[in-house]
């Protein structure tokens, strides 16, 4: 029988899933692949997508709670003094002494890598760019690790970063990584197109990005329809990007995952930053700008800056050779079966 490995999926966007379904085939090569979630809507979605086994652990709030805003500036911070913390873990324990997993992969919440480390299991966890050495939680996470590993070159790593030396750096993880590479308007330089990474976009933004009128901006990912002018195409939501964007120069957000893809898709990135807990996306945005990986956009540009950061994009030669890899998946869980299996 294949040893068991326990493997947190994070609920929150798209990116945690999309790494799931990539590394879940060879990882199970080696191991029985049991997820573990805390959101129903990624318990069936998993269950949806794979035969895998799913354990959903119980809510840590009551019902009702008003959950304190997280400053990252103490340990547990948002935990609250309740019983439902106490049902979350015994949940993960009662499931640690029936499976015996060799390993807790943790892509995400370092509390459940601090439970579960204390209850005698080892961790391997998901590192991801940004201010986390402010965070006392993710400071202990990052220590208590086995291994770390992060899902993207090692040359990308930001400066302040203190545990490279128990850090394995795969690359970045494309679905789109070894396709065939769908015929879209490839090579025109007046097509530009637009991902928006979340609903509620700033119109006004949007005008001041499409300002240039000779341009053809298509925008991926609109939920609603905005009030632009003619040379824009508002798609909605699509269900593969790859077959939906047009032109070399792609204006995007900075998530991980969307960075990868678009790398894969030999996309010339401009990268728009949303907020986020930890800054990652500022972070790592600015780590390939230095690199002259991708191109840096503000959200409070005006019309003539977005104007000359496209004008550079048709120009930019991105030196991004070897940025994604296509058998990482495999080496990752080639490398968890000599640790554990």
């Amino acid at each position: 029988m294949k040893p068991a490995i326990f493997y947190f999926v994070h609920a929150h966007g798209n990116g945690h899933r999309a790494t799931f379904n990539m590394f879940y085939p060879a990882l199970s090569a080696y191991f029985n692949v049991i997820a573990i979630t805390t959101n129903s809507d990624i318990t069936n979605y998993l269950r949806s997508k794979h035969e895998v086994e799913v354990m959903q652990l119980p809510p840590k709030y009551p019902d009702s709670y008003n959950i304190p805003e997280h400053t990252f500036s103490k340990p547990f911070e948002v935990t609250p003094y309740a019983i439902e913390p106490a049902n979350r873990a015994k949940a993960l324990a009662d499931a640690i002494i029936q499976y015996q997993p060799k390993t807790f992969y943790c892509d995400g919440l370092p509390e459940l890598a601090i439970i579960v480390r204390g209850m005698g299991v080892p961790v391997v966890l998901i590192h991801l760019p940004g201010n986390i050495m402010n965070d006392p939680t993710q400071v202990f996470a990052h220590q208590l690790a086995d291994h770390i590993i992060a899902h993207f070159p090692e040359k990308l790593e930001q400066d302040d970063y203190q545990f490279g030396s128990k850090t394995f750096y795969s690359g970045y993880l494309s679905q789109y990584s070894g396709r065939d590479l769908p015929n879209v308007e490839c090579n025109e330089v007046n097509n530009v197109t637009v991902l928006l990474g979340y609903d509620n976009y700033d119109e006004q933004v949007l005008k001041n990005i499409t300002a240039d009128y000779s341009t053809t901006f298509t925008i991926i990912g609109n939920k609603r329809t905005y009030n632009l002018a003619a040379n824009c195409k508002q798609l909605g939501r699509v269900a593969d990007i790859s077959k939906a964007i047009s032109g070399d120069i792609v204006i995007s957000a900075a998530g991980q995952n969307t960075i990868a893809e678009l790398l894969s898709l030999n996309k010339h990135l401009i990268l728009l930053p949303e907020p986020r807990p930890y800054n990652e996306q500022e972070v790592h945005a600015k780590v390939l700008a230095k690199n002259n990986i991708a191109l840096l956009a503000h959200e409070d540009f005006s019309a003539t800056q977005w104007q000359d950061v496209l004008s550079e994009a048709k120009n930019f030669k991105p030196s991004n050779i070897g940025m994604v890899q296509k058998s990482a998946p495999e080496t990752i869980a080639k490398r968890l079966k000599d640790w554990y299996a």
